[in-house]
């Protein structure tokens, strides 16, 4: 990432704030009692291998709930692990937490999802899953030294390489783009969304709240 220029100053600013011990995987106490000061989130340890259903997901983050899966890739994974594995978590996730208007448009996203989904609005569910995946997951970012990693499986996958490959990108408008996007995490996506702010991202969002 840093071959690629491609770390994003709140990242930095958020994962240096953590102070991890680099030697050793920290446990979520450890990660809490560092974080508490700048967030409101607890991060919760599970016995989870597999990737949770989304709105399991979504309902603990809208209760500043955020679980950690168990177990940590294998080292034939390293470039790419389907599966968010703790790594993920912790290099992708929590770092981004610790800034304050990452995480108040998180909370946007949790509870909108929730919202849609026992309201049964399959396009609302739609346009929440491409802000997720192809901007929370997998979005870059524009900032005044250039464009940086903002997707948390940037930070923990060499994909990074792929969204970084100048033809691989696009810039997010004003709008969701109208168009047919089939997110699979058992690879590269190939395609990569470029933010100018979180703003945009909330902008967005009060779009789609509107449709209710």
């Amino acid at each position: 990432m840093q071959k690629l220029n491609a770390v994003a100053t709140f990242w930095m600013n958020g994962f240096s704030k953590l102070g991890i011990d680099n030697s050793r995987r920290p446990t979520a106490r450890v990660i809490n009692e560092a974080s508490q000061k700048y967030t409101g989130y607890k991060y919760i340890q599970t016995s989870m291998k597999t990737i949770m259903s989304k709105i399991d997901w979504y309902e603990m983050v809208a209760k500043y709930q955020m679980p950690l899966t168990i177990f940590v890739r294998k080292p034939s994974e390293l470039e790419y692990c389907d599966e968010p594995d703790f790594f993920h978590d912790v290099m992708g996730h929590i770092a981004m937490y610790i800034d304050k208007d990452y995480s108040d448009m998180i909370q946007k996203v949790a509870k909108l999802y929730i919202r849609a989904y026992y309201a049964k609005r399959d396009d609302i569910l739609k346009d929440i899953d491409f802000i997720n995946d192809y901007v929370i997951e997998l979005g870059l970012i524009r900032e005044p030294s250039g464009v940086k990693a903002f997707g948390a499986t940037l930070y923990s996958s060499g994909e990074v390489k792929e969204a970084f490959e100048k033809n691989n990108q696009r810039t997010l408008g004003s709008k969701i783009p109208n168009e047919k996007l089939a997110y699979d995490r058992s690879k590269p996506q190939g395609k990569y969304y470029i933010i100018e702010s979180i703003d945009q991202i909330n902008r967005l969002l009060t779009q789609i709240e509107r449709r209710f």
